[in-house]
């Protein structure tokens, strides 16, 4: 039993690279040796990568929040020092705030995986009229989400060399500090590469297996993901703060 698994996740090891450097290959195989172990295993590798990175960032996570903390001290005089240093002791310990914070990763990562899914089902079946069962729709969707795991290691090291928790990785960074203020700048800072790169194999896995236009496909999503990326930074220049 041992040996069979051990061959399983070699197999499984193998295609989940090809994602990288040949996703039209990967998706093939794909095609002909779908099981729900292996996308469970997929599932989990992701998450576990998501969550390492969670707790390695961490103690970043806990000196932004005690800098804020600080800026926010300033305006309160009537606090004698003692206690400010007691909020601040307070503010740089691990508790049920950071606790519910890398468990939200997690969850984030089965939410993205669901809510792709269910865009990309619709969609394909929106545009090439063909109805198609989500039990062949969420394991491209997982192939897709493998994306994370490079994006994660990149964003890890960055956030770790630069001290900040929002590492830019979008065609913004290209523009200065008054573009970034205008509709259009606003707009390509949500424009995440990684985004990019998911959009190209999700669209890719897709297309194939709904034996349509990936061209179309790709449309369909970039659709969908520009009209989230204008709700989300909407909703942020409001104040509100979604992940």
């Amino acid at each position: 039993m041992s040996l069979s698994a051990s061959i399983d996740m070699g197999r499984y090891a193998r295609r989940w690279l090809r994602v990288y450097y040949s996703p039209g290959r990967a998706f093939a195989d794909l095609e002909t040796e779908q099981s729900a172990s292996e996308s469970i295993l997929i599932l989990i590798v992701i998450v576990s990568v998501v969550l390492i990175a969670g707790i390695v960032t961490l103690p970043v996570a806990l000196d932004t929040e005690r800098a804020l903390i600080e800026m926010e001290l300033q305006s309160y005089s009537n606090l004698s020092m003692f206690q400010q240093s007691i909020i601040l002791r307070e503010a740089s310990k691990f508790d049920h705030r950071q606790l519910a914070g890398l468990l939200i990763m997690p969850a984030s990562v089965c939410l993205m995986l669901v809510a792709w899914s269910v865009v990309g089902k619709h969609s394909g079946e929106l545009i090439f009229g063909k109805l198609l069962p989500y039990n062949k729709v969420l394991p491209i969707t997982g192939y897709a989400l493998l994306v994370l795991v490079p994006e994660t290691v990149v964003k890890t090291t960055l956030v770790l060399l630069w001290g900040s928790l929002d590492p830019a990785i979008h065609p913004g960074v290209l523009l200065d500090d008054a573009d970034l203020e205008t509709l259009p700048g606003l707009f390509l800072t949500g424009v995440d590469f990684f985004g990019i790169w998911f959009l190209y194999l999700l669209g890719l896995g897709l297309a194939r297996t709904f034996q349509g236009s990936v061209i179309l496909t790709w449309f369909a999503l970039g659709l969908v993901w520009c009209m989230w990326i204008v709700i989300r930074r909407t909703m942020e220049n409001l104040g509100t703060v979604y992940v």
